[in-house]
């Protein structure tokens, strides 16, 4: 477990109704205290404050890992009480019985108002079913297969609140051959010579960068927008321009028939898959 000084990031985030969303994790005091300074100039009520806790595979999460974080997490920010409360995937995995029952005990006395978890590895299953835990953040994107998307059924009818994750994929960023395949690094052939091993997933989602007035990053946002279960879409830009376009995704409709392409092309991803 990170120890309660250290804080690692700070993502901030514009939600609707003029509430403005930040998450900090561990890594930095300086930002930790920065953040304090920024919250004692707005109302608390227009803040949306979530904080993450990361685990650490070599030892167990304890009720007093949390509170120390929660503490060290209140005293710097001087917020008062958290939004969120958000664990990843390892935290929640090494968990002590004590510490899940101190998460229900900080969410009933108003300190945490809502709990949390990221990942989608087997023990994101188990948190479902805990009422223990009201927030979900996992990947999402046209590439998901079926577990994921059990997954966020499973969630949705538990009545989390769901955040989609990484909806761009990673294998969909690489550069396209002239067939429309992402191109893997060369590697040798049997009789000595070197050539591209394009990926199955690739040669079927090359119309993706064929979509007039579309990037492929834009299409792959306005379909993971298009899941209902979602109360929003959280990704990476590190470009003011590319923060930019992607907001501008929100108004504006998939053009038509891209949404049966991606259907089609799934199919045709897992159908080359078990043909690989």
């Amino acid at each position: 477990m990170s120890s309660p000084g250290a804080w690692r990031s700070l993502v901030i985030s514009a939600m609707e109704s003029g509430v403005n969303s930040f998450e900090a994790t561990a890594g930095s005091d300086v930002l930790a205290l920065g953040l304090g300074e920024a919250l004692g100039a707005v109302e608390r009520r227009l803040i949306f404050l979530g904080w993450r806790l990361r685990g650490n595979p070599a030892g167990a999460v304890t009720a007093r890992d949390i509170a120390d974080n929660v503490r060290a997490a209140l005293q710097r920010t001087r917020a008062g009480y958290l939004d969120l409360l958000m664990l990843d995937e390892t935290a929640a995995e090494t968990m002590t019985p004590d510490a899940i029952t101190y998460l229900t005990d900080l969410r009933n006395a108003g300190v945490c108002l809502q709990i949390g978890v990221v990942g989608e590895g087997p023990v994101i299953d188990k948190c479902i079913a805990n009422d223990a835990f009201d927030v979900l953040a996992t990947s999402f994107s046209l590439i998901s297969d079926w577990q994921t998307r059990r997954r966020i059924r499973d969630a949705s009818a538990a009545n989390m609140t769901l955040i989609g994750c990484d909806p761009f994929p990673t294998g969909l960023q690489a550069g396209y051959s002239a067939r429309g395949e992402i191109e893997r690094p060369m590697r040798r052939g049997l009789l000595g010579g070197r050539r591209h091993e394009p990926t199955p997933v690739s040669s079927v989602y090359g119309f993706l960068n064929d979509t007039p007035g579309w990037s492929s990053e834009e299409l792959c946002l306005a379909f993971a927008l298009t899941e209902p279960a979602f109360a929003t879409i959280q990704l990476e830009a590190g470009r003011a321009d590319m923060i930019e376009r992607m907001a501008a995704v929100t108004d504006k409709d998939m053009p038509t028939g891209v949404a049966a392409q991606i259907e089609m092309a799934r199919f045709g991803q897992i159908a080359a898959q078990r043909r690989a």
